[in-house]
């Protein structure tokens, strides 16, 4: 196993962190996107103070210039209005090149997702898919307020992946039937047309981006932190916290996306084509309005397309105390329990299962090897779940990481059946066969701290947590192409 102080990243691994640092870190430039959005709602107050200030600065020199008829005075009364009038406009000015600074640098990270997530091909743009969501998972750290932060820092990633995924999963199986998203596809396309790509791939992302930047807001804050802002904001919440946080971040994102961002700006002097990129951008803005607000009550519409990726995230990166890693595949059950309520629609689940599987990308799965006749070993090793599209949602495609007990970094792709996949019980029953201690004797080779961590552990473990195998860059190439076993 790796050295928990040997920490390295592969140049691709770096890019996807660098990704995770724009949109949401803890940093002295306090220049992601949730740093920003942090900024922007601790100034709005001091921001309509002067806008109202500036207003009514004006209406009162246009006042008293209308109301003094001495020619002597017009002069002065028309420098001061003039004055107020430049010191509005200006104060207008700086505020929307702040705006369309916050729209562009936005639209620049969705470029930089679009960039990593679309492949020369369909395999390749899955196997993109696979390694974005796979490596947040993997560099996720096993336990403690490490993972909360990490988790919370990481998730609108992922939900944006996946809520992209998804997206072309249900245009594939044409389940959607939004006019809007319809008009703009081309069947075909793979998602890379560049009118879908900015009416429809990108509007997507900066909804699934900003689902919680409303939590950033003060009010949230105090939700999360309490009053005195010693709480822990990575606690299991009542229900009346829950709401109340629920009800804070649906007003403050629909604030943020209308205000602080609002529609670009048009750059020519073509007023056909002005007028053609305003209606555009209207359009867009209502887009992303209409996918945020229907995801609160998606039911059987397309809030549903940033809603299910959202359930799901908040169970594979969680951000609660009483998160278990080993619970990650029940996820679908969680799933199927709000489409039993009809709160989420039946079909799209279904579509993600399809996508993902029961088993979530970076899963470290410990399965029974079998010899070259095909019959089960006595032992058991190591894998990590590196496909989507599995055959069937309980066989995940994984990348072996041990070989006759051993780590290494150039395994090969298998299928594991759940009747050799030690989640499942019928498949750790196998083993009970083997005494205590050969069991021991296979966990002491595959840790480091054995002695240290023998207590803990289970002699025939469910799962395994990849997090210090992951952390060597050698060990982080599990998506290159290779032939599967099957």
């Amino acid at each position: 196993m790796a050295n928990k102080n040997s920490m390295s990243e592969s140049s691709s691994t770096r890019v996807i962190n660098n990704l995770v640092t724009k949109i949401h870190t803890s940093s002295a430039l306090k220049d992601s996107v949730y740093e920003n959005a942090a900024n922007y709602f601790s100034q709005l107050p001091e921001i309509k103070n002067e806008w109202a200030k500036l207003n009514q600065n004006l209406a009162t020199a246009q006042r008293n210039l209308n109301n003094n008829s001495k020619h002597e005075q017009l002069e002065k009364l028309k420098k001061k209005e003039m004055l107020c009038l430049k010191q509005l406009k200006d104060f207008q000015t700086h505020s929307d090149e702040l705006r369309l600074n916050r729209i562009n640098k936005l639209k620049c990270i969705c470029d930089d997702i679009l960039t990593q997530c679309i492949g020369k091909n369909e395999e390749d743009t899955n196997r993109k898919f696979a390694k974005i969501l796979g490596t947040l998972s993997l560099r996720s750290p096993d336990g403690g307020n490490a993972t909360l932060i990490y988790n919370q820092q990481c998730k609108h990633l992922y939900q944006a992946v996946l809520s992209l995924k998804l997206l072309d999963q249900l245009l594939k199986e044409k389940l959607i039937d939004n006019k809007y998203i319809l008009e703009r596809y081309v069947p075909g396309d793979d998602g890379g047309g560049s009118f879908f790509k900015s009416d429809v791939q990108v509007p997507l992302l900066i909804s699934a981006l900003l689902y919680d930047i409303g939590q950033c807001h003060p009010d949230a804050q105090q939700i999360l932190k309490g009053e005195s802002g010693n709480a822990d904001e990575f606690r299991l919440m009542d229900n009346n916290d829950r709401v109340a946080l629920l009800k804070c971040n649906y007003q403050h994102v629909l604030d943020y996306v209308k205000n602080a961002l609002g529609v670009d700006k048009y750059k020519g002097n073509i007023k056909t084509e002005r007028d053609m990129f305003n209606k555009k951008e209207e359009e867009k803005l209502a887009f992303i309005c209409s996918l945020f607000k229907n995801s609160f009550k998606p039911k059987q519409g397309i809030g549903n397309l940033i809603k299910i990726p959202q359930i799901y995230v908040s169970v594979i990166l969680s951000t609660k105390r009483n998160f278990v890693y080993s619970a990650l595949p029940k996820v679908f059950q969680i799933l199927s329990k709000g489409v039993e309520r009809k709160a989420i629609n039946k079909e799209v689940v279904n579509s993600l299962l399809k996508i993902t599987g029961i088993f979530p990308q970076g899963f470290g799965i410990t399965y029974i090897p079998k010899n070259t006749e095909g019959y089960d070993l006595n032992t058991y090793e190591y894998a990590i779940v590196s496909s989507l599209y599995p055959k069937d949602p309980q066989s995940p495609i994984c990348r072996i990481t041990t070989k006759n007990l051993v780590f290494y970094s150039t395994g090969t792709n298998l299928y594991i059946e759940p009747n050799n996949n030690l989640y499942f019980i019928e498949a750790r029953k196998k083993l009970e066969r083997i005494s205590p201690e050969r069991l021991k004797e296979i966990l002491s080779k595959l840790w480091d701290n054995f002695e240290n961590r023998q207590e803990q552990s289970d002699l025939i473990p469910k799962c395994w947590h990849p997090h210090e195998y992951f952390s060597l860059a050698k060990q982080q190439n599990i998506w290159n192409k290779v032939v599967a076993d099957d």
